[in-house]
């Protein structure tokens, strides 16, 4: 199986982060290869 890149939404807010963080931890602890991407700059 391919990895999963997870993703919030473009200029992510650090709740968009942490939310793709932890779902890529779940998904990798459920036994699906994942990993946590931002798609541009951190809105501060």
């Amino acid at each position: 199986m391919e990895k999963i890149l997870v993703v919030g939404h473009k200029n992510p807010d650090t709740d968009s982060i942490c939310s793709a963080i932890v779902y890529a931890s779940l998904k990798t602890k459920l036994g699906v290869e994942a990993e946590p991407v931002r798609l541009g700059v951190i809105n501060g």
